[in-house]
């Protein structure tokens, strides 16, 4: 019986130390090469803001430390990658290494005539230039967000990491128009200029009020002014 008490006592104890003690891995999470070939010019920005949205999905994982894009950018630029992007996975491996990551978190996305879409994302091992794991996921434009979280948490799950609290709500909906204007503003983030890049969030939730990202992103600029 003391046995019993003992381990009623101490389960909530022993469960936080569990999670305490789990290793932080270090990812860094590039942007998603854009695979279409249906109005590709009109879908690109998508590649930074899905890079965007995929690495906030990560980092709610507290034993997940994600490079800052900030940093990730200055690497890009010190290694003279900035204008072809970096499109080939050595040149990733490299940025990856130099910017003190364990993994990286290669996506991709492909935008169909009939207003679906499909995600894929794989993880690759700094250090040995593997690919540890592989996903994949389609649906709707609007369901974007859905698809990033879906495919974030195979990730997770595929690197045995645990979210510790769970956002269970509904991702919502959001306009590849609105997403197209969220991505913009991160890309003018990338490049410093945040007046344009407040006006491109601003847009996005003109169109979508509910826009979570977006607004996290609006209100993270406004903090810094």
């Amino acid at each position: 019986m003391r046995v019993v008490r003992f381990f009623l006592l101490f389960a909530p104890f022993l469960a936080f130390h569990a999670q305490a003690s789990e290793p932080v891995q270090t990812l860094a999470v590039l942007d998603f090469e854009n695979n279409s070939f249906f109005n590709a010019d009109e879908v690109q920005p998508l590649s930074k803001g899905l890079g965007q949205l995929m690495a906030t999905e990560l980092g709610r994982c507290s034993s997940v430390r994600i490079v800052e894009r900030r940093k990730l950018q200055s690497l890009v630029d010190e290694l003279k990658l900035a204008q072809a992007g970096v499109t080939d996975e050595e040149s990733a491996v490299q940025v990856g290494r130099m910017a003190g990551a364990q993994n990286l978190v290669f996506g991709g996305y492909l935008v169909m005539p009939d207003g679906k879409m499909r995600m894929d994302v794989r993880v690759v091992e700094v250090e040995t230039g593997l690919t540890l794991q592989a996903g994949e996921a389609t649906g709707r434009t609007r369901d974007a967000l859905s698809l990033v979280r879906k495919l974030s948490r195979k990730v997770l799950k595929d690197l045995e990491l645990r979210l510790t609290a769970p956002d269970d709500r509904p991702p919502g909906n959001v306009s590849l128009e609105a997403l197209t204007q969220f991505s913009k503003g991160v890309e003018f983030e990338d490049q410093g200029e945040a007046d344009r890049a407040a006006e491109c969030f601003r847009k996005a939730l003109a169109l979508e009020p509910d826009f979570g990202p977006a607004k996290d992103r609006l209100s993270r600029l406004s903090k810094k002014r």
